[in-house]
């Protein structure tokens, strides 16, 4: 006999904890169900070697929504003041790029004097924009192919966020978004590795580089949601996320995957799992990737085959490798004083370099020189190593999902070595440190966290795939079939840990839908 509730999440990530939480505080039965034993998805801590644990694949919190927080009872997870993060230049330059404003010019200006002036030019710009694109980011999408079925207020609303930036403001921001980011920085800035590190939060994870069309929007968007984090990361993150679910009555049914969501009548009513166990519901909502909801959990005859061919082509191959170190005593990076701190800093010396590691993966290789963004975050929380020891957590781009002759054992060594090798050469004797290690390919990932293509943002943030996510089809997170939502980072707003795409996907669940134009 199957079990009854009133909502199924599929996936315990950050996005399915947020919804089965926001959905048990209306009152809700709800059930969440996750094939992997632990809860947290890219933001699980892992041991990866006896004694020493990961902070999450995505080691950084700064896009968590402080809104989504204090829906959920959460608010004293917040901090509102970001660590900073550093560039590391050639010749010991050191130098930070994003943190509190006079610390960041100042260090920028030690570097190039004119840089810490542009800096304020900079961040003036991004402040002024901010309330725009945080109103995109935060809220539900306008329907822009069915606009006429928009309330008109709300289309009035957001038509003149944009007007009260001022015409200079619109103008300029209707300018830039379409831009690469290569030439968007290089009107603010002059010193090589700033402009390097910067622009890591615009193509990081994505099929993109600095001189791709469309990458200053990616920029402009982080920029736009950044400026708090969470008071021990992403493990405190996930554990409050857990305790939560489970105060609110949340089943938890871990270790045990969804084969199927079962359809009746072209309305979901429930799922079932790899033991055989069916569980009934009237809405299923799903924080995976939107190409495995649609494409392997759906019957066939659920899609037409025009929506078939367009979640088909929905762009999720992965750029990005994780690569987890543990390393014997502390990290110092040549050039940085005690002061600084470093537990988050960017290997990226130019534009040039960033676009070159690129260049590899059209090649389906590996890049020989890596841009890296590198955190330890045993610095600000010790208890994920033991004494004296650190945690180093690295990015690696740019690594091909379908590598030149696949992802063997010899190849992971080889990106290893090259990555351990790139991180000496800003940190002398860090190699001789290296307790072990673990390599995390866009390949792993997809096995390891259900990443199709490995994708860390579970869809290519381009300006197509961001303005309509995924698909026509799955607007604002409702799917063709009744009942059954998206809540995960393929759909609005987007990948990173945010807890957004989770927190807008409940307003959908339990709306009543509405009559829906044809999008074929």
């Amino acid at each position: 006999m199957s079990e009854r509730f009133d909502v199924i999440v599929i996936g315990g990530g950050h996005n399915g904890l947020t919804t089965a939480c926001l959905m048990a505080m209306q009152g809700e039965r709800v059930a969440l169900v996750e094939k992997r034993d632990a809860l947290g998805g890219l933001a699980e801590s892992v041991e990866f070697e006896p004694g020493f644990k990961s902070a999450g694949v995505w080691h950084g919190t700064g896009n968590v929504s402080e809104s989504v927080m204090n829906s959920l009872g959460l608010k004293s997870l917040i901090q509102n003041e970001l660590p900073t993060v550093y560039a590391l230049g050639e010749s010991g330059h050191v130098a930070p790029i994003f943190g509190p404003f006079n610390r960041t010019a100042f260090g920028i200006s030690q570097h190039a004097p004119s840089d810490g002036r542009n800096y304020a030019r900079y961040r003036a710009f991004m402040n002024r924009i901010r309330p725009v694109l945080s109103r995109f980011l935060t809220r539900r999408p306008l329907n822009f192919l069915e606009v006429e079925r928009e309330a008109p207020v709300e289309v009035l609303t957001r038509a003149l966020g944009l007007r009260f930036l001022g015409s200079h403001d619109m103008v300029e921001l209707l300018r830039v978004a379409p831009m690469p980011v290569r030439d968007f920085l290089n009107e603010y800035f002059e010193s090589a590795f700033i402009k390097g590190a910067l622009s890591m939060d615009a193509v990081l994870g994505t099929f993109a580089a600095p001189r791709s069309p469309g990458t200053t929007m990616n920029l402009l968007m982080h920029e736009s949601i950044a400026g708090q984090s969470i008071k021990g990361g992403s493990i405190a993150l996930t554990e409050a996320l857990i305790r939560r679910a489970r105060e609110l009555g949340v089943q938890v049914k871990s270790g045990n995957a969804v084969t199927k969501i079962l359809i009746e009548n072209k309305s979901v009513k429930g799922v079932e799992l790899e033991n055989g166990e069916m569980i009934e519901a009237a809405a299923v909502s799903a924080s995976c990737n939107p190409k495995a909801v649609l494409l392997d959990l759906l019957p066939v005859e659920a899609l037409t085959h025009t929506t078939e061919h367009r979640i088909s082509n929905f762009r999720t191959c992965g750029t990005a490798a994780h690569l987890l170190l543990a390393i014997d005593g502390p990290v110092s990076f040549q050039g940085a004083s005690a002061d600084d701190n470093v537990c988050h800093a960017r290997i990226a010396p130019t534009l040039d370099h960033v676009e070159k590691a690129f260049d590899a993966i059209k090649y389906d290789r590996f890049s020989d020189e890596p841009v890296l963004d590198i955190a330890i975050p045993t610095i600000d929380d010790p208890r994920l190593a033991p004494a004296d020891k650190s945690v180093v957590s690295v990015l690696v781009a740019y690594a091909p999902y379908n590598l030149d002759g696949g992802w063997t054992d010899d190849a992971r060594s080889a990106l290893t070595r090259k990555v351990i090798d790139t991180i000496s050469r800003f940190a002398p004797g860090f190699d001789k440190k290296i307790i072990a290690a673990k390599l995390s390919s866009p390949a792993d990932l997809e096995n390891d966290y259900g990443l199709t293509g490995g994708h860390l943002h579970h869809g290519e943030p381009g300006l197509d795939q961001v303005v309509i996510r995924p698909i026509p089809e799955c607007f604002n997170h409702e799917t063709p079939v009744e009942g059954l939502t998206l809540c995960g980072s393929g759909t609005h707003p987007g990948g990173t840990v945010s807890c957004m795409a989770g927190a807008l996907a409940t307003r959908e669940i339990t709306r009543p839908r509405k009559i829906r134009a044809d999008v074929a």
